[in-house]
């Protein structure tokens, strides 16, 4: 008797695990060849748009060349822009509505900022990712929106890691090894961002970064507002997040005198050609990550380094 007892207390706990966790909705996306999460959203009244899913945003975005066009917005005000290299005052629009899955989410402003032929209509930025606890699965591309007050952790196949927001982007603390010596760093978690691992000007400078590692190539990163760097791409021996090492990571060193990677107050931004590689969830109304690898893990960075 006790152990039928047990077993139904055990089957009652798993299905109110399961009840707790019904995700309120689930939105499949597309990641495509630029490593970016690309998903489907409405704005008012129109027709389906292309939203890129950016934790490194933190503010909802609409590419203002569609404005006319696929949609109509009224600009009524005026912001400041702060991009990954630089910052702009841009226009925006209040009082609008979200569309996404099956939630409907009233009073949302977008800044309307210049994307010119971007492949997508808009960016979810991480103010609307923080109302709920998210989980992104790249096997089944598909991410899961939970109902944050109702949610109940259930990660041990995740290493949890703590966040804090700097300059509006959540971060992480991680360490760089360069011939064993441990390099110590705050640094943007940004599924907007198409590359690895991008290290700050003045991050790199002061640790003589360029100096220890040999260039391998160069390439240009282009901000959200619009500004475009020179970027030299070495080769980092070593990366640690928390307990995890992670070899031979793609380092782009970025010479942004402004925006994110100018401030002296991040290492860098770790982009989604990094992040894909682990499936996630975000709690970011707790300041919390939960990483578990993926079958992305050991794929190239790029393509040309391993030819």
């Amino acid at each position: 008797m006790k152990n039928l007892i047990l077993a139904l207390l055990l089957i009652t706990i798993s299905l109110q695990l399961h009840a707790q966790n019904k995700p309120i909705a689930t939105l499949p996306f597309e990641l495509k060849s630029d490593n970016r999460i690309y998903i489907k959203c409405r704005v008012n009244q129109s027709d389906t748009l292309t939203f890129l899913f950016d934790t490194g945003a933190g503010a909802m975005v609409i590419n203002e060349s569609i404005l006319g066009k696929k949609l109509n917005l009224v600009l009524d005000s005026t912001a400041n822009n702060m991009g990954s290299n630089g910052e702009s005052k841009v226009k925006k629009s209040t009082h609008n509505k979200l569309s996404f899955g099956n939630i409907d989410i009233d009073s949302v402003t977008y800044l309307a900022i210049p994307y010119g032929d971007a492949p997508f209509d808009g960016v979810f930025g991480n103010n609307l990712m923080k109302k709920y606890v998210i989980e992104i699965n790249y096997h089944k591309k598909r991410i899961y929106f939970y109902n944050s007050k109702d949610y109940v952790l259930s990660a041990k196949a995740y290493d949890k890691f703590q966040l804090k927001f700097t300059l509006d982007v959540p971060t992480i603390d991680a360490s760089l090894f360069i011939d064993s010596a441990q390099i110590k760093g705050t640094f943007e978690m940004d599924t907007g961002g198409d590359s690895g691992l991008i290290i700050s000007d003045y991050f790199s400078k002061n640790n003589h970064i360029a100096q220890k590692l040999k260039q391998v190539a160069t390439a240009e990163s282009t901000g959200s507002d619009g500004v475009k760097t020179g970027v030299s791409i070495v080769i980092m021996p070593e990366v640690t997040l928390g307990t995890k090492s992670f070899y031979r990571i793609p380092a782009l060193l970025s010479g942004a005198q402004s925006g994110v990677l100018g401030s002296q107050q991040l290492a860098g931004i770790f982009g989604n050609a990094f992040l894909k590689r682990f499936d996630m969830i975000l709690d970011l109304q707790h300041n919390q990550l939960f990483l578990k690898p993926n079958d992305y893990l050991y794929t190239p960075y790029y393509e040309f380094l391993v030819k």
